[in-house]
């Protein structure tokens, strides 16, 4: 029987539950960590791991916006331009 690649473990954080995708390898040393330390540890590893996720969820806007813009320029330099000039004389 096969088993599953990655297993999903709700992270709870101050307002939110964050589902992390992680090997069961990973799941059972995030487990020993949350399990064996004491309140104020877990409260500041809690603290540590919200910052990191919402600064993964600003970079990772940053890049998409960044991407967009560059591609937004690129379009932009392939439509050929011209000023209209003088009309034409009938």
């Amino acid at each position: 029987m096969a088993t599953a690649r990655y297993v999903a473990t709700k992270v709870p954080m101050k307002n939110t539950v964050v589902k992390v995708y992680a090997s069961p390898k990973i799941r059972q040393a995030l487990d020993e960590v949350l399990n064996d330390m004491p309140l104020y540890k877990g409260v500041r590893m809690t603290e540590v791991l919200e910052s990191v996720y919402n600064q993964g969820k600003k970079d990772g806007a940053r890049t998409a916006f960044e991407a967009t813009e560059r591609k937004m320029a690129e379009a932009m330099k392939s439509v050929p331009h011209k000023n209209p000039g003088k009309p034409r004389k009938h």
